[in-house]
């Protein structure tokens, strides 16, 4: 664990003679980066070669390839089953980029930290939420009621923009009269789309995403990045630029020139679910973020779960699937284990997917975007309009949510979740560079970010913990969709008894994306053995 003065603050940026300046006062705290093990993730990367397994070969029913969304929930719907899995886990925690932390004062998230209200065509997601208790029933249109401690409190969303805080994203105080008159001719344009319907009679944009139209119409957007259809349309004033791009960030890592119109459009478009409950807030949030859901689906699991396994080789046979797996779990003495199971589920990226199985021409490789996500213990005085979401207009991250945020009584020791994503086209050049930064200067950027809303954060830290995510999440970009099957009726199967389920499928990074390709897998998988199932949950 490191330790960061102010002294060592201004010397990591080279500024030491600014001692005396403005900059973030920071008083001693500690801090280190966490999670997402590079060394043992790239060996499958760098080609490493398998030798004989130690010890006898082992026997499953079922192995499944990683512990995110799609793995949680691929473990979460054998279980209802009856049947067991061996869950395969890369790093020492579980949830991917949607994994939790517990070590301070509240619950954290490590990536994902809400979920919007599912639409009704997630029946996966629906399912999940009633098993949880967070849907206490149905109306009479067959719309759930919510439990109302997990729709987010107001204030719900700020934003800092010269030298002060405003409710909400867009303040209306802040907009000259052309600049709300373009907003409203936007969110005009919004609500066409969010109603319009193709041809063939499916909405123009749906979650999930396999439900929106096929009409020509709507495809064609896909041929342009979001930045073109904004010119295209005379979207021009900066605010409404800055917004749209806050939201290609937020949701796929990239800028409004990387990113493909339609999945821009699909972002402020694909959800229609609203009831007087959701009028106030439509997310659904908890301390931990969406770690609350992995974390009851895993619980749910049945079988067993294995961190610090990377698997080399996944090879399909007349009986079944092999694979080797190094076992990491003691670091010092690693194992090679080889592992015979009646089905595999690779819940992992495409990259990965194609380096395990060079031949499965249903895997579709995309760009992935690299973050950067802090966690700041801290002690402050309570704000009077501390929001869940607080975003600083036009600073190189997307701002933080108060983990805290949904305790009833306010307290003064909270942990901030602070999100950054590295949104330029040369995502490997990104990558590389985030890969290299020590902890001491990933530290300072996060105050330095921070500083113009909180001068006082450094004084207020005791520890600030890092996570990379050099892979965080697919990118959307211009053709992506011709690379994406129907992902409803696509062939799930990638070889014998292997099925594949990661929101590479989709291209989109969405928790219903995620749940539902994780739930499909295991029918299939289940369908495949011949374990009776059930009706679909999807």
């Amino acid at each position: 664990m490191a330790e960061l003065t102010r002294r060592q603050l201004l010397a990591t940026l080279g500024l030491a003679w600014l001692a005396d300046t403005s900059l973030p006062r920071v008083r001693p705290f500690e801090g280190r980066i966490v999670g997402a093990d590079q060394r043992l993730g790239h060996l499958l990367r760098d080609g490493v070669k398998t030798g004989p397994a130690a010890g006898p070969i082992e026997r499953a029913d079922v192995v499944i390839v990683g512990s995110g969304v799609s793995g949680a929930s691929a473990a979460w719907r054998l279980a209802a089953a009856g049947v067991e899995s061996l869950m395969l886990e890369l790093e020492g925690f579980a949830g991917g980029t949607s994994s939790w932390g517990e070590d301070g004062v509240v619950a954290h998230p490590w990536g994902a930290h809400y979920l919007p209200v599912p639409e009704p065509t997630a029946r996966a997601p629906l399912r999940l939420l009633e098993e949880l208790g967070v849907i206490t029933g149905w109306d009479a249109a067959a719309r759930p009621i919510l439990q109302e401690q997990h729709l987010c409190h107001a204030p719900e969303e700020r934003l800092f923009h010269e030298g002060a805080w405003h409710m909400g994203l867009v303040p209306q105080t802040l907009l000259d009269a052309g600049e709300r008159a373009e907003f409203e001719r936007f969110l005009g344009k919004m609500d066409e789309f969010t109603h319009a319907r193709g041809n063939d009679g499916r909405p123009a944009f749906a979650i999930p995403l396999s439900f929106s139209s096929r009409d020509a119409e709507y495809l064609k957007l896909d041929r342009l990045t979001m930045a073109a259809w904004l010119d295209e349309h005379r979207f021009t004033t900066p605010f409404l630029r800055w917004y749209v791009e806050y939201a290609t960030l937020d949701d796929f890592g990239a800028d409004l020139d990387c990113i493909s119109a339609w999945a821009a459009l699909h972002y402020f478009c694909s959800r229609r679910f609203e009831t007087e409950q959701t009028k106030g807030s439509h997310f659904l949030v908890w301390p931990e973020g969406n770690g609350h859901l992995v974390r009851h689906m895993l619980a749910r699991a049945k079988g067993v779960r294995r961190h610090r396994q990377a698997v080399l080789a996944i090879t399909p046979g007349a009986r079944g699937v092999v694979l080797d797996v190094l076992d990491a779990s003691e670091p010092e003495r690693p194992v090679l284990r080889r592992i015979e199971a009646r089905a595999a589920i690779l819940a992992v990226a495409g990259f990965i997917a194609k380096r395990l199985l060079a031949d499965a021409k249903e895997v579709t490789v995309r760009a992935s975007s690299p973050w950067l996500v802090a966690n700041l213990h801290v002690r402050r005085p309570c704000e009077p309009n501390r929001a869940w979401d607080s975003v600083l207009f036009d600073a190189r991250g997307l701002g933080y949510v108060d983990a805290g945020h949904q305790r009833i009584a306010p307290a003064e020791e909270t942990v901030l979740t602070y999100f950054r994503a590295y949104g330029a086209a040369d995502v490997r050049a990104a990558r590389a560079a985030l890969g290299n930064r020590r902890w001491a200067e990933l530290a300072a950027d996060v105050l330095l970010d921070l500083a113009p809303a909180h001068p006082e954060l450094g004084e207020q830290t005791s520890r600030l913990d890092c996570m990379l995510w050099g892979h965080a999440m697919p990118r959307p970009e211009v053709g992506f969709l011709s690379a994406t099957r129907e992902p409803m009726n696509a062939p799930v199967f990638l070889a014998n008894n292997i099925a594949w389920a990661h929101v590479d499928q989709s291209g989109i990074a969405l928790f219903e994306e995620a749940n539902t390709h994780g739930v499909r897998a295991a029918e299939a998988v289940l369908d495949g053995l011949g374990h009776r199932r059930g009706e679909s949950w999807i």
